[in-house]
């Protein structure tokens, strides 16, 4: 099928592409964006001025590129960390982490601050979160017309459009509007994504050649979650945020998970789940609340020390998590999988059960797949936060075509 692109829509579409290729590159030439973006010099360099003037690119006088040589150093283009601001917001269990990041990308200002969602009223969380921004805003010395956008990474589920949360095991509150609570306070578009997808955008955006089409960041903490990646798109639910891998079926009449139902990936290989087996408590057993990661560490230490019930709760753990990737590599073929998270120091003693279920099954060429091993999630949490958000500013600033020069 044959697109026809009118001349306003291929403007727009340019513009993104340059500004998405000065901000991947950090300082880049003209010529090297022509090259990057097989555009012809006049025209990026009609829209370079275009969006130097607007104040999205600055330009820097640097030695560009590998042959740059002796002589006058060229003039490169790098994104205008003034141009405005994005407000960064991570929800966890217990704890909320707020940051102001410039338009490059850079941290200038954070703040913490507790909150026990598990008993807070909608009223309550709508309050405290506009009153935290709001001061953390404030603090900054920032101009009101400064803040961009406000992205905001949760453990959970979100509705397709990033507005609403749905339901998260840190509050027993559902389906809770978020972004039009925000927007209304602070005038600025809001979305919220669920933490598994921005881990594996972050994965995307830091190693692009390694993370590229195709990989999958599950994260192993007291949840398990997965971040899906298919022909270089983030593959989400029809309706929800998705994709639940924790809670896909494991085994009939299983142990309980937390979301009720039992049997899922999770209620083996999630934290509480390890615990639980280890304890030697019934599979039916209530999830513990939370799971300290040192508790896991101990476990760890004693199924490397020798401890068979130790052992055994993280091959539980690898068997249900081999099941849930047989099946999806059975879906759309194997690839790459990166497990993040604190559990994933304890990956070595999931792995072989993990890979005996792959090779037993129908995916059994997976069962040499790469797998990387990342124990610290939140840095990929906020480094996918602010790539949405920074991407968010750039799109609408890319649907802003030039007046003087439309087609």
């Amino acid at each position: 099928m044959t697109i026809v692109l009118r001349s306003d829509d291929m403007r727009r579409r340019n513009r993104l592409r340059i500004i998405q290729i000065v901000r991947r590159g950090g300082t880049v030439s003209r010529g090297e964006i022509a090259q990057s973006a097989s555009l012809s010099p006049a025209t990026v360099s009609t829209i370079s001025s275009e969006l130097i003037t607007e104040g999205v690119l600055v330009p820097r006088s640097a030695e560009i590129g590998m042959n740059a040589g002796r002589g006058r150093p060229s003039t490169g283009l790098s994104v205008n960390p003034q141009f405005c601001h994005a407000v960064l917001i991570i929800l966890k269990i217990g704890a909320v982490n707020i940051a102001i990041v410039d338009y490059a990308g850079t941290v200038i200002a954070r703040q913490n601050f507790h909150l026990d969602m598990a008993n807070v009223t909608k009223k309550e969380f709508r309050n405290t979160l506009t009153t935290e921004i709001g001061k953390a805003w404030d603090a900054s010395g920032l101009a009101a017309g400064k803040l961009g956008h406000i992205s905001i990474g949760v453990q959970g589920t979100t509705d397709i459009a990033g507005l609403r949360l749905l339901r998260s095991p840190m509050t027993p509150l559902t389906d809770i509007p978020v972004a039009f609570w925000l927007e209304e306070a602070f005038g600025v578009p809001v979305r919220l994504a669920n933490d598994c997808d921005l881990i594996a955008r972050a994965l995307n955006w830091r190693d692009p050649e390694r993370y590229s089409d195709n990989f999958a960041a599950i994260l192993l903490a007291h949840g398990v979650g997965m971040g899906l990646f298919l022909r270089g798109q983030i593959i989400n639910g029809t309706q929800s945020s998705g994709t639940e891998f924790g809670h896909m079926l494991h085994q009939t009449d299983g142990a309980l998970c937390r979301c009720g139902s039992n049997g899922c990936i999770e209620a083996d290989a999630g934290d509480y789940a390890i615990t639980r087996r280890y304890r030697g408590q019934p599979v039916h057993a209530t999830p513990q609340s939370h799971v300290e990661p040192i508790e896991i560490a101990r476990i760890a230490e004693a199924a490397r020390s020798g401890d068979v019930l130790a052992a055994e709760a993280f091959a539980s753990a690898g068997r249900a998590l081999g099941s849930g990737l047989a099946g999806i590599f059975a879906l759309v073929d194997p690839f790459r999988v990166a497990f993040v998270g604190h559990g994933a120091a304890a990956f070595d003693l999931m792995e072989p059960a993990l890979r005996d279920v792959l090779e037993n099954s129908n995916a059994s060429a997976a069962s040499s797949m790469p797998i990387d091993l990342f124990v610290d999630e939140m840095p990929l949490v906020f480094d996918g936060c602010g790539i949405g958000a920074l991407s968010e500013i750039d799109a609408t600033q890319a649907d802003r075509v030039w007046e003087n020069t439309r087609d």
